[in-house]
């Protein structure tokens, strides 16, 4: 009855969302849907790139997200973008103002391809694409139940979201199976690979670390974190370390942990204000360290050299993936892994488990093989 009564309400909504006034619109050989957080968009540039270059910027649009609208203004500055918020998580009245807001607008894109790079069913994608005038959607079909749906894309092509890969990331192997479907011919892994324009810096002699994430349990425990620091930095001379912690944050806790650990001479701490800030500070690291994060992501798009900490809760369907040797990803394997971070224990021990020691000792590898790469 619940879902009856969810998906009258939101046809209804559709219904008077299309009698909205409409103003001109144009037609775009290619409209790109990806409203996502900043890590996720990160994933999807490979496949941009791709579909950007087949259809040609200024025949393309991309519905981006208000989070990831300054990489993809970086990424593709000759591309028109439509910016929107990345989630409605309640119907009222997040839905209906989002949708009313924006429903105008939607309503003037017409689409040879309509290609949505957010994997994750949700009704606040289904009911975009439904306004948006495509001729053929694309996506994929993903069964997981995060997010209870009663909507669903209009008629087009359907591929199975992938269960396993030997690249070990399924996000960028759906993004690959998409992207071949639109383009009608074999796309290879490394085509679809996360690449960013490079940034004029040259690296320095910083191990950066970037200890937050989008929610607490995904974090490393800042004592273990600092202690890893503590045993790398015992075996490189010379090397520093700055902290990133995003802005705003509470640093205490990373604060008094380094105290402890006796190596608050030898580190430093930034605030990053804006995306290009933090890409320069990623940039001018001679090495990186992160749990599962968009800094994580931006510093293997970069190629640079890092050590990135990955729980168990969605493991294998956003990372662990990597540009080339430099890049290190950890984690404790269990049996409850796939949890979608429903923690049955009284702390993630999937993150928890990983050893100082052997952090220190990827720290070790990554830089050595940076070195190398030099």
């Amino acid at each position: 009855m619940i879902n009856w009564l969810r998906l009258l309400v939101y046809r209804l909504t559709l219904a008077v969302l299309r009698l909205l006034p409409q103003g001109r619109g144009r037609r775009y050989r290619l409209a790109i849907l990806k409203l996502d957080r900043l890590g996720d968009a990160v994933l999807a540039l490979g496949a941009v790139r791709l579909l950007v270059r087949e259809f040609g910027a200024s025949e393309t649009l991309l519905i981006v997200s208000t989070v990831a609208e300054p990489l993809f203004r970086r990424e593709f500055p000759e591309v028109k973008l439509l910016v929107m918020p990345p989630f409605c998580e309640r119907f009222w009245p997040d839905f209906v103002r989002t949708m009313a807001r924006h429903a105008p607008e939607l309503r003037t894109i017409k689409a040879d391809h309509l290609v949505c790079l957010r994997h994750q069913a949700s009704d606040y994608l289904h009911a975009i694409a439904a306004l948006v005038q495509a001729r053929q959607v694309h996506a994929t079909h993903w069964t997981k139940s995060w997010e209870r749906v009663c909507l669903s894309y209009p008629q087009g092509r359907r591929l199975p979201y992938p269960e396993q890969t030997a690249e070990g990331c399924l996000e960028l192997e759906a993004h690959r199976r998409v992207v071949e479907s639109v383009l009608g011919h074999p796309v290879a892994v490394h085509d679809i690979l996360p690449v960013l324009k490079a940034s004029k810096f040259e690296a320095s002699t910083t191990l950066l670390v970037c200890p937050m994430t989008g929610s607490a349990i995904r974090q490393y425990p800042p004592v273990s974190l600092v202690n890893a620091v503590a045993l790398f930095l015992s075996t490189a001379p010379g090397m520093r370390v700055t902290f990133c912690i995003p802005p705003g944050m509470d640093r205490a806790p990373w604060k008094d942990a380094v105290k402890e650990a006796g190596i608050t001479p030898q580190a430093a701490w930034v605030q990053p204000e804006n995306l290009e800030e933090l890409l320069q500070v990623i940039s001018a690291a001679r090495l990186v360290l992160a749990p599962d994060s968009a800094p994580a992501h931006l510093a293997s798009a970069m190629n640079k050299p890092g050590v990135f900490l990955l729980g168990g809760g969605h493991y294998g369907m956003f990372a662990p993936w990597r540009r080339s040797s430099l890049q290190v990803w950890l984690n404790h394997p269990m049996n409850c892994y796939q949890c979608q971070w429903n923690c049955m224990h009284p702390e993630p021990y999937c993150m928890t488990l990983i050893s100082p020691a052997a952090v220190a000792e990827a720290l070790r590898s990554a830089y050595a093989a940076g070195e190398e790469a030099v």
